[in-house]
């Protein structure tokens, strides 16, 4: 989103109202992640970078109510976009925690599943993050 930041203010709600979720460079890394995650009950998911909720609602949806979906990102706008999806599709396995990957406000053990479609390559210290992840 580096061209994006240096032309809009990127919190305008204008803007992020029509800021594409999953743009197309990205649709196929998403779409891959989603190909690999092993549907399973009763976890508790991480998307890092969650931003405006890909592949966050996606992993609560397939995931189903049994599972806690958890989404985590810097960008106030985004996470207030990702809630309004959650409330307006009803699910209420979905919590959108500000914050940052270099410091995740969770228990070691928390999550048993942790996704990001290219949420940790920007990040400010990827070293910190793995660790945080791991």
């Amino acid at each position: 989103m580096g061209r994006l930041k240096s032309e809009y203010d990127i919190n305008d709600p204008d803007v992020v109202s029509v800021i594409d979720d999953t743009p197309l460079w990205s649709a196929p890394f998403g779409l891959r992640l989603l190909e690999v995650v092993r549907m399973r009950r009763n976890i508790r998911a991480l998307d890092i970078g969650s931003g405006l909720g890909f592949p966050l609602i996606e992993l609560a949806q397939r995931l189903g109510a049994t599972c806690e979906v958890y989404g985590i990102d810097p960008w106030t706008q985004a996470d207030e976009r990702a809630r309004m999806k959650a409330r307006v599709w009803k699910l209420n396995n979905v919590t959108v925690v500000p914050g940052n990957a270099e410091q995740l406000p969770f228990t070691d053990g928390f999550f048993e599943l942790v996704v990001s479609n290219n949420g940790t390559n920007n990040v400010d210290d990827e070293e910190e993050t793995l660790r945080e992840i791991c």
